[in-house]
């Protein structure tokens, strides 16, 4: 598989996948994801069902055991991450405005190692429950690369995330950030990631 400093991000709800021109049926979702995965490596799955209900669609996982998906199934509990990584995920993500308190994620860290925690933004807001948003973004990240986390995300759907950030990461730490269009991707910091959406940059067949 190929490697990039893209972050496929596919949005996916009811067993199917959303894009601008509308729902994609679960064959074509499928196609697209085998095709995503061979250009970039990974695919970041961002499952609705779990974000807004606790309810994640683990099929879509089960199809594609063993294969590089970074999943935000909406953790709220640490618990929940166990689920996901044995449907298949290979990473589990944990955002910001779902996750109940940081010691969910500690007690989540302390079930696996392969967790993502994603700083979710609104502006130049975190978007957290409060025993969360009372820590600077910054030393989260700091918090997160002591406890040996290797990657993390910073998402904000108008691509308007703080980007000093970038420099106040820790080092060791690979950061990918967004939504940003794909036009867009050039002007990334250097050695930094971008997540675009991901019928951008794998388009639909016609």
């Amino acid at each position: 598989m190929g490697e990039s400093g893209i972050l496929p991000r596919l949005v996916i709800r009811a067993g199917t996948a959303l894009s601008w021109e509308g729902p994609v049926a679960w064959n074509e979702m499928v196609e697209g994801l085998d095709r995503g995965l061979q250009e970039f490596g990974h695919v970041l799955i961002w499952d609705l069902d779990g974000i807004e209900r606790n309810q994640p669609d683990l099929q879509l996982l089960r199809r594609f055991e063993g294969e590089s998906l970074w999943v935000d199934p909406g953790v709220r509990l640490a618990d929940s991450v166990v689920d996901v990584l044995i449907a298949g995920a290979e990473r589990v993500v944990v955002g910001t405005k779902t996750l109940r308190s940081l010691e969910e994620f500690d007690e989540a860290r302390e079930l696996t190692e392969n967790l993502v925690p994603l700083l979710d933004f609104v502006g130049d807001k975190l978007w957290a429950a409060e025993p969360v948003r009372e820590v600077p973004p910054h030393l989260l990240l700091s918090r997160w690369r002591e406890m040996g986390v290797d990657s993390a995300l910073i998402v904000d759907e108008r691509g308007e995330f703080p980007r000093s950030l970038f420099e106040q990461a820790p080092n060791g730490l690979a950061l990918f950030a967004g939504v940003v269009p794909k036009t867009d991707i050039g002007g990334m910091p250097r050695g930094k990631g971008a997540i675009v959406d991901f019928w951008e940059v794998v388009p639909r067949k016609t």
